[in-house]
């Protein structure tokens, strides 16, 4: 690899990463995103304020760079119009008490990287916020990331952005809301709601097309183009579109298809996506199953361990008998029959097993209990267990 920084975003100063961010735009991706949030904040351009935004998608599909990206080109329409325009992002990616939302926006509005106090009065926060914008004139949009994220007092922080603040400064307020929850509106207040007078945007998932060439971007800056193969490209686009269209998982899936290169033929190929792929889903359900409750891990070791002894599928009153086993040789306290079925369905609901509802006529219905797991893990799993 030439820079294998550019494969993980985590490890690129901000700079680099805000540029690559960029450059995407240069590629025509988001184009219908942002044609959309012209059409809803354009006004501002000609003097108007616009309606508040409100924009729902799934993580990992560019909402935040995308916004950001927009205002900055909004802005840079205002000034050759002569109308003031000033944007601030609010970062809440991370979740916040209702004084840390505080803290994030006084932050955001004075340009510091300073932290308030925690035990300052919320009203010596407001009053801190309504003095860096009492500065500004003209128009100013506040872009709130993952504002479902405040974990408590929610309403008190929406309550002073959407009512007290555009009454105590002069400059022309508008907000842009980003989050990943679709209900996160039906737990807001209604009179909050009223006030916003808000409208709705939807950020669909990044499909094939787009993440082609956020890939290529990606392969151009990290690794010698020479040794990827075109359709290697094209296969990732293909498995990250098939599940969320998540960009991050497919840069994820780029930087492990790498390191198999590097481990074999030195080139990356269709062979090398399959290979690491495989290997992505095999390192989550590892970590599903090492996070498991002692419980649940004692369950999913009987399960399996009567699927080695009898082949096919396994009742869950045989299951159940395995389990009882295994708890013996660990002596631990077998939990009830009832416990073990809810058990039974947790893991099939994670796919670490399957369980069918079967009918058995007169005998009534059962569920039948069979593997989802790759041989190699269920191996390694078992051996575990007889050591």
């Amino acid at each position: 690899m030439l820079n294998p920084s550019f494969l993980d975003d985590e490890k690129l100063p901000e700079a680099e990463r805000v540029s690559v961010l960029k450059e995407v735009f240069h590629r025509n991706i988001r184009l219908k995103q942002i044609q959309r949030l012209a059409g809803l904040l354009a006004p501002v351009v000609g003097g108007t304020l616009p309606a508040n935004l409100l924009i729902y998608g799934a993580s990992g599909t560019g909402k935040s760079v995308t916004c950001l990206h927009f205002l900055e080109t909004l802005k840079t329409m205002c000034s050759t119009k002569d109308v003031p325009l000033r944007y601030f992002y609010v970062d809440l990616t991370t979740p916040r008490t209702c004084f840390g939302a505080f803290n994030e926006l006084a932050i955001a509005l004075d340009g510091s990287t300073r932290r308030y106090r925690k035990g300052i009065a919320l009203e010596h926060m407001q009053e801190k916020i309504i003095a860096a914008l009492g500065a500004i004139e003209g128009f100013c949009c506040i872009l709130i990331d993952e504002a479902d994220n405040i974990t408590t007092d929610s309403d008190i922080f929406l309550t002073f952005l959407a009512k007290t603040l555009p009454k105590r400064v002069p400059v022309r307020i508008f907000y842009v809301f980003l989050t990943n929850r679709i209900e996160w509106e039906k737990n807001l207040d209604p009179r909050i709601l009223s006030v916003l007078k808000k409208q709705d945007m939807i950020f669909e998932p990044y499909d094939a097309m787009d993440l082609i060439e956020i890939l290529r971007l990606r392969v151009e800056k990290a690794l010698d183009v020479k040794k990827v193969e075109e359709t290697a490209i094209r296969k990732i686009a293909a498995y990250a579109s098939r599940e969320t269209g998540d960009a991050r998982k497919a840069v994820e899936l780029l930087a492990k298809a790498v390191k198999v290169a590097e481990e074999t033929t030195g080139l990356l190929s269709e062979a090398e996506v399959d290979s690491a792929e495989h290997s992505l889903e095999v390192d989550k359900t590892e970590e599903l199953i090492a996070s498991l409750a002692v419980q649940q891990r004692l369950a999913l070791q009987a399960c399996y361990t009567g699927l080695r002894h009898q082949k096919g599928k396994l009742s869950t009153g045989a299951a159940y008998e395995w389990y009882r086993r295994v708890c013996e040789d660990e002596g631990a306290q077998a939990l009830t029959q009832r416990r073990f079925s809810d058990m039974v369905s947790f893991m099939d609901l994670y796919g670490l097993l399957n369980a069918r509802v079967a009918s058995k006529g007169r005998y009534g219905k059962t569920r039948e209990i069979s593997s989802s797991l790759p041989q190699k893990l269920v191996k390694s799993m078992l051996v575990s267990q007889d050591t």
